[in-house]
């Protein structure tokens, strides 16, 4: 290497030195991002993604909530509204009158409430017992065959219900069930405990078993151990397959038209589905569109206010019932 190769290096490193020592360092350093090619700070790049993230999701809520907003607006209009054309014109229309009519004494839906209510609740209290008592033993109880009865359990998932309609009608039949609120509530149990033992196995699985094991040295049994440990760690997910198996009997109308044939048992969803028809020519029912909807709108009430009252153990619990 020539000394004029030394000296040269020599000088630009001493060029880099004295740049380096005259800029400025700290918190009043100036902003170096409006310099050509210079990257923008992660903060930005942050905000921006939080903007999409906000315009994306706004935009999808808007259009999942967009044929409720209709079907409740659908519900004040009148029964020729279709006919004339629905628009911010029909606003002048609006009316009460499926309201009216769907209260009205003379129609008496009171049974019906009743009826869907007993069901409801039934199912939800059973399928939270049963679900719980099952998912427990399969997941803190080992014996031979637990995964097998675990696959086992889930198989009726793959299984569609309408193929179920006959052997489960020859069942409830030979039980002396058919037409009866419990035969209704039996078959929604029964399709309800595969995916409610899911959840609370899965919930089951995420205590750590050390809470059981100090609980054991203590004295406790069992079933103490469930009611006192587990069950209250475990509540998110009960209270998810309670809120499922509620909306199951509620909003149940295949189970009701085929194992139901006494108006005095129907549930609300079938009663509500016999009353949206009116026969205006001889023989023939024609169908109000705004009674229709009016009832939907009745019927959807109770689901959605008990889903805004447990909103935040359903999402814990189906988070938690989901992963282990």
């Amino acid at each position: 290497m020539s000394a004029t190769d030394v000296t040269r290096r020599t000088t630009a490193g001493s060029r880099r030195e004295a740049s380096r020592a005259s800029r400025p360092e700290g918190p009043d350093a100036p902003d170096r991002t409006d310099l050509p090619g210079a990257t923008p700070p992660r903060r930005r790049r942050v905000h921006a993604s939080g903007v999409a993230y906000v315009v994306v999701g706004t935009v999808l809520a808007l259009l999942f909530i967009a044929p409720v907003l209709y079907i409740l607006f659908r519900s004040f209009l009148p029964a020729d509204a279709d006919a004339r054309g629905i628009g911010f014109e029909s606003i002048a229309t609006l009316t009460l009158r499926n309201y009216t009519k769907v209260f009205d004494p003379s129609v008496d839906l009171r049974q019906n409430i009743v009826n869907s209510f007993a069901v409801a609740i039934s199912v939800a209290v059973l399928v939270a017992i049963v679900s719980t008592l099952a998912a427990y033993a399969l997941s803190k109880i080992r014996f031979r065959g637990s995964t097998i009865v675990f696959v086992l359990l889930l198989a009726p998932l793959v299984v569609p219900f309408q193929g179920l309609l006959t052997p489960l009608s020859i069942v409830l039949g030979k039980l002396g069930l058919l037409d009866s609120l419990a035969g209704v509530v039996l078959v929604l149990v029964t399709l309800q405990l595969p995916f409610s033992v899911f959840v609370m196995r899965n919930t089951f699985d995420g205590i750590p078993s050390e809470l059981e094991d100090a609980a054991a040295i203590d004295g406790a049994g069992t079933g103490r151990i469930l009611r006192s440990v587990m069950l209250p760690l475990a509540w998110p997910g009960l209270v998810t397959t309670a809120l499922f198996g509620f909306m199951a009997g509620w909003n149940d109308l295949l189970s009701s038209v085929t194992f139901l044939s006494t108006d005095s048992k129907y549930t609300l969803p079938l009663a509500l589905s016999s009353i949206s028809t009116s026969f205006k020519i001889p023989g023939v029912p024609v169908i109000d569109p705004g009674l229709l909807t009016a009832v939907a709108c009745v019927a959807t009430v109770p689901v959605v206010v008990l889903f805004l009252a447990l909103q935040r153990y359903y999402t814990r619990g189906l988070i938690g019932g989901s992963i282990k």
